[in-house]
């Protein structure tokens, strides 16, 4: 009965050592999977180490974006946005790498954005910290910058601009 025990231990072992991943990584899904199709909800902007960046879970209107093969739509929680974008996959080893599509990339390039000076929050002023996102959005999102893509361990999205610095400029986001 014990080497049966240690038997189905030992097979059970294996299967599991098997199922894991390099360096004990979390898996995780291909890029359309893990960035587009779904609605994404800013809760940090952080452009400098000495700044928290978190955006609190009481501001009236939330920053939010989604991401299309070609597009990017969104809201600095104090207007709206549209962007047409272009995504790379930093693999190739070319300067000026070739376009690739959503699921493929891990790099996207803001190619042109207009924003809605109406504004999404109609009589509600912006002001404190919406105005402070905001201001730091709308920098960031600005033609011709680039961000590496990254889905964390907590499948939290991370927009890093690329920009040569130790500590570049960053957007976190959650999906919803």
């Amino acid at each position: 009965m014990k080497k049966f025990f240690a038997g189905c231990l030992a097979a059970t072992a294996l299967i599991v050592a098997g199922c894991s991943t390099p360096d004990g990584a979390p898996p995780q899904p291909l890029g359309d999977d893990r960035v587009g199709g779904k609605t994404w909800q800013a809760i940090g902007v952080y452009t400098s180490p000495e700044t928290n960046g978190a955006i609190s879970e009481n501001t009236l209107s939330v920053p939010r974006v989604v991401f299309g093969e070609t597009s990017m739509l969104g809201s600095t929680g104090c207007e709206q946005f549209s962007a047409e974008v272009t995504y790379f996959n930093d693999a190739s080893d070319s300067a000026n790498p070739d376009p690739t599509e959503l699921r493929k990339a891990d790099a996207v390039r803001i190619d042109s954005i207009v924003f809605d000076t109406e504004g999404e929050t109609g009589s509600m002023e912006c002001t404190g910290e919406m105005l402070w996102t905001h201001n730091n959005l709308s920098r960031l999102y600005a033609q011709g910058n680039e961000f590496d893509i990254t889905v964390d361990k907590n499948n939290q999205l991370i927009l890093t601009l690329q920009d040569g610095r130790v500590d570049s400029p960053a957007i976190r986001y959650i999906g919803l």
